[in-house]
């Protein structure tokens, strides 16, 4: 440690006056909800707070926190719904052929089937694919993600924070911490979250800015190494959220088509289902590709405070601030290597396939990087009077 910084030793984590922070009990009585809204709502206030609690002690350096804020109210529009039909706007006008065949199918089938719903045709239509199922899978899926993460993360950002609840936290409070975390990399293991907030205490110390820039992307690095890795099946099952079985896809149709199918011979249901779920799936086929498109381009697109949204699926232009451009650590350049194109190479960070971890994982590291500094992570996400609904269970009006 260099001469210029503070004692590791004892340090005042009280955090901002005046801010407050979350318990483990809210935590715990967030995560129960049952409602997915109010649930979001809360989960993204809590992590506002979170945020600003930690950055006194950072003094203006970004953590986990500040991302997670704003990565909570973009999923929120997905579990209301908001944001899907906007990106089906969006994939529409950027493909005009795909437009035509939309279109062209409105008015063939899709007109005539809405005109009764409960006709045969439009029971067959939902069989094979039924867009407001898809939408609803994919808000659980989202809001399973969204829960996942703060009852984990968020609640030992909140453990952390407590250590100072009766003094300054001292370096050998920090092990006691730690100790309560399991071993072992994600799912299972929480070797990562360890390590993070391990470096959180040593950033905390630093008066170096490069030092404690460093220190702090890494921890927040870690962070999200181990969130992605314990979401991947939920992202999976977001994006995936079309896929039908053809047995099932067949089934479903026999029973439309012939009510008394369940009680035909078993060898011949089979056949026949086989065959009308083949035949299914190959009319799902256009439908599930177009929406899949649209799923993937709602879930990687991420708004900030002023407006300014960042699609994933582009490399971000943002430069890095002076203080990460040329790093030192050699734990942080370990956990870059692992993720960033070998020296010489093109380094594009967008992540063309979000379910893949390695190239949401080199995004993410090009976001942290790039708005390690930016005064926006901080703004608050809702105004007081939505905050003031959303704590009575409320759902207000405006941007959500």
């Amino acid at each position: 440690m260099s001469g210029s910084d503070r004692n590791e030793r004892e340090l005042n984590l009280t955090g901002a006056p005046g801010v407050q922070t979350p318990s483990v009990e809210a935590v715990d009585r967030i995560t129960a909800a049952s409602d997915l809204f109010i649930r979001n709502l809360r989960i993204t206030h809590s992590y506002h707070q979170l945020a600003v609690a930690f950055s006194v002690l950072t003094r203006g350096n970004a953590n986990w926190c500040s991302f997670a804020t704003w990565a909570s109210k973009q999923a929120g529009q997905t579990i209301r719904g908001e944001d899907l039909p906007q990106a089906l706007e969006r994939a529409l006008r950027a493909r005009e052929a795909l437009s035509e065949f939309v279109n062209n199918l409105w008015r063939r089938l899709l007109r005539p089937v809405l005109s009764d719903p409960e006709s045969k045709p439009a029971r067959l239509i939902r069989e094979i694919y039924d867009p407001f199922e898809v939408f609803r899978l994919v808000s659980e899926a989202v809001a399973a993600s969204n829960k996942k993460v703060f009852e984990e993360i968020g609640r030992e950002f909140v453990r952390f924070l407590a250590l100072s609840s009766e003094g300054p936290l001292s370096a050998e409070a920090v092990p006691g911490f730690c100790a309560a975390l399991r071993e072992g990399d994600p799912p299972d293991g929480q070797t990562y979250l360890r390590q993070a907030f391990t470096h959180y205490f040593q950033a905390f110390a630093r008066d170096d800015p490069q030092a404690r820039a460093e220190l702090m992307l890494l921890a927040n690095l870690e962070i999200g190494l181990h969130e992605q890795t314990r979401l991947q099946p939920e992202i999976a099952q977001a994006l995936n959220a079309p896929v039908t079985r053809v047995r099932e896809l067949g089934d479903g149709l026999l029973a439309v088509l012939f009510p008394g199918s369940p009680r035909w011979l078993s060898i011949m249901r089979r056949l026949l289902a086989g065959l009308a779920g083949a035949l299914g799936k190959f009319a799902e086929g256009p439908i599930r590709k177009f929406l899949r498109h649209a799923i993937t381009e709602a879930l990687m697109t991420l708004t900030l405070s002023d407006g300014t949204v960042l699609h994933l699926g582009a490399d971000l232009t943002a430069q890095f601030p002076a203080v990460l451009r040329n790093l030192t650590n050699d734990d942080l350049l370990k956990l870059l290597a692992r993720f960033e194109p070998g020296p010489g190479a093109p380094d594009h960070s967008a992540a063309y396939d979000w379910s893949v971890l390695p190239e949401r994982m080199h995004y993410i590291i090009h976001l942290f990087r790039a708005f390690h500094e930016d005064p926006r992570l901080f703004a608050p996400p809702f105004t007081p009077e939505q905050v003031q609904l959303i704590e009575q269970g409320v759902l207000p009006d405006g941007n959500l």
